[in-house]
């Protein structure tokens, strides 16, 4: 099955991160969600700006082929 192969391939790094998040791995679009599930960046892009996020963690939806794949992660300064 082709999805559940690029749901393993997406990797997400450093983690904790402190001011750039890696996504490595076909993607669409990434979502950065606080505690309260509260949008607070969004991007097209693989690597992401993570310095103007407070310390704390965060969750992570990277949509990819119609799917979303969350990861965790925590932002540390």
């Amino acid at each position: 099955n082709t999805n559940e192969t690029s749901i393993n391939n997406i990797s997400v790094f450093p983690n904790p991160v402190k001011n750039t998040l890696n996504i490595q791995g076909e993607m669409e679009l990434v979502e950065i969600f606080d505690v309260f599930g509260k949008l607070v960046l969004n991007s097209t892009n693989n690597i992401i700006n993570t310095s103007d996020l407070a310390e704390g963690v965060y969750v992570v939806n990277i949509n990819t082929n119609n799917m979303i794949v969350t990861k965790r992660i925590t932002v540390t300064k």
